[in-house]
């Protein structure tokens, strides 16, 4: 499904703070009152000009009312044309209001889990823990989309967050190591060892870009 982006949605300040946006009763009825007129008028499954009409009209209606963080939330898709059981408007809905429900379930185990983490000033210290946390910000990913086809996307989402919370800036640097270290498991999660050895390559390079930029903010300064 195509999705205008708008500019800053990705950051997780935004996402964060959205988060209590999510009221499934309140969606429920306005998805009710969108399909229900135009999956009625019709006989038939709609075709493929009528599913892409009708999935844009639900990406527009939950980009306005499901909060900033659904952006990332919903990957849903009405049955395909031709398909041997349509399951009506209350399906569509069920089907929507679950996927959205794993999302934001996991976003917010995210956020749990991103304010418990204490990074210490000491670089090496810094690096450990940062791996630790890497590694769980993994495992809480596979947990909740190890099965789709977008868990790796997922991941670099997650990681991405987890460094902005604790004010790690995502240099472009930074982004390629993150790209680099999970370009092994675009199709499913990592083992424990290969996940811990992509949680070091990306602590590692996470902190060595932190100094790296203090040393040139000195520098300016």
């Amino acid at each position: 499904m195509s999705r205008k982006k708008h500019r800053g949605e990705d950051t997780w300040a935004l996402i964060r703070e959205s988060l209590d946006d999510f009221r499934p009763a309140q969606l429920a009825a306005r998805l009710r009152e969108y399909l229900a007129p135009r999956l009625a008028s019709s006989l038939r499954p709609p075709d493929e000009r009528s599913r892409r009409a009708l999935l844009e009209g639900v990406d527009a209606l939950l980009s306005e009312h499901a909060g900033a963080w659904y952006t990332h939330g919903f990957h849903g898709d009405l049955p395909p044309q031709g398909a041997p059981s349509e399951p009506g408007v209350e399906g569509h809905i069920e089907r929507i209001l679950s996927t959205l429900g794993v999302a934001h379930e996991w976003l917010c185990t995210l956020d749990t889990y991103f304010r418990s983490v204490a990074l210490p000033p000491d670089e090496e210290d810094r690096a450990a823990v940062l791996s630790d946390a890497v590694r769980r910000v993994l495992e809480l990913t596979s947990e909740a989309h190890g099965e789709e086809e977008a868990w790796h996307p997922h991941a670099h989402l997650g990681l991405g967050w987890l460094l902005e919370s604790q004010g790690i800036r995502r240099t472009e640097r930074l982004e390629q190591a993150l790209h680099e270290a999970l370009a092994d498991f675009t199709r499913a999660a990592p083992s424990p060892e290969e996940a811990r050895r992509a949680a070091d390559t990306i602590a590692l390079a996470a902190v060595k870009e932190e100094s790296a930029g203090r040393y040139r903010d000195e520098g300016v300064s």
